[in-house]
């Protein structure tokens, strides 16, 4: 009697590899699962673009920075300050500070290095520099090490200049002499008008003298003939 062999199963070597493949071969994923994966995968793609954002923000939030200045950028003053001073979000370092300051037409007018003390850096400034707008180039060494610089400007207002000479302060040398012309003159025309008066006041005198002088010749005269008539 002849045997029967089952085809439904094939016990080949190639039959055999090809179930193992299929064996093996993860079952696809489902819809809630597929969409999971892509979620969680988005999530970490932002992270760690967040991540890298934040290291390379750290190394320059380390710089320092200047808060503020005295006089302030475009300031317009009345009168020169006395001194430049710059204030840094931290002290920096003492390493060859440098300060140019330039006119409006360009020309460096006064440069130096600046004191630093603290978180502020001070440059005198130079008392003849008025009437002008001036730049101020800054330049100092952050407390990390890496160098920062930066530009502030402000106006000075012109000297105001002396007041002229008016005429009334000059000294007066024909007013003296006129006054005692004037004086003299009122003098000179007085003395005659005293004279006049006296002379006014003298002559009813002198007529009532010269009256009684000739009454006394004719009673005279009178009394001699009289006694030579006697």
């Amino acid at each position: 009697m002849p045997l029967q062999t089952d085809q439904s199963h094939p016990s080949t070597p190639t039959a055999r590899r090809g179930r193992a493949v299929a064996l093996a071969r993860p079952a696809p994923l489902a819809g809630p699962a597929r969409l999971l994966v892509a979620v969680l995968a988005a999530l970490a793609t932002l992270a760690a673009t967040l991540l890298l954002s934040v290291g390379g923000a750290v190394p320059a939030q380390a710089h320092d920075r200047i808060i503020s200045s005295d006089p302030a950028d475009g300031a317009q003053l009345a009168t020169a300050p006395a001194a430049l001073t710059m204030t840094f979000s931290t002290e920096p370092l003492a390493v060859e500070p440098q300060v140019v300051v330039t006119d409006s037409a360009g020309t460096v007018v006064a440069q130096g290095s600046p004191t630093i003390e603290g978180t502020s850096a001070t440059f005198p400034w130079p008392a003849e520099l008025t009437g002008d707008t001036y730049t101020v180039a800054w330049r100092v060494v952050s407390s990390d090490g890496h160098p920062i610089e930066g530009t502030f400007s402000f106006a000075v207002a012109a000297a105001p200049e002396p007041a002229p000479t008016t005429a009334s302060e000059e000294p007066s040398a024909v007013t003296p002499s006129a006054t005692e012309d004037t004086t003299t003159e009122a003098t000179t025309s007085a003395v005659p008008e005293e004279t006049d008066d006296e002379g006014r006041s003298i002559a009813p005198l002198l007529i009532g003298i010269g009256v009684l002088a000739a009454a006394a010749v004719v009673v005279a005269v009178l009394i001699v003939r009289r006694r030579q008539q006697d």
